[in-house]
């Protein structure tokens, strides 16, 4: 994992949201399903948790574009 001194303003950004947080279950394990705190679920299915990760980013992505538009 990058430190701060390395990690890219990106992948900062897609880190946190206000109102926004991951959950896994189960949060142990290779494989997970995932939801998010706001009430959105991501993905019912388990995959690993990099996949699942990845598609939380891209939700925070999609949250970050709606708000500008608005």
């Amino acid at each position: 994992m990058p430190s701060s001194m390395t990690a890219t303003p990106a992948e900062d950004e897609t880190e946190f949201h206000p109102g926004h947080s991951p959950i896994l279950e189960p949060p142990e394990g290779p494989e997970s399903a995932l939801a998010c705190t706001c009430g959105g679920l991501l993905e019912l299915k388990p995959a690993t948790k990099p996949a699942q990760m990845d598609r939380y980013h891209e939700h925070l992505k999609e949250v970050r574009r709606e708000t500008t538009l608005s």
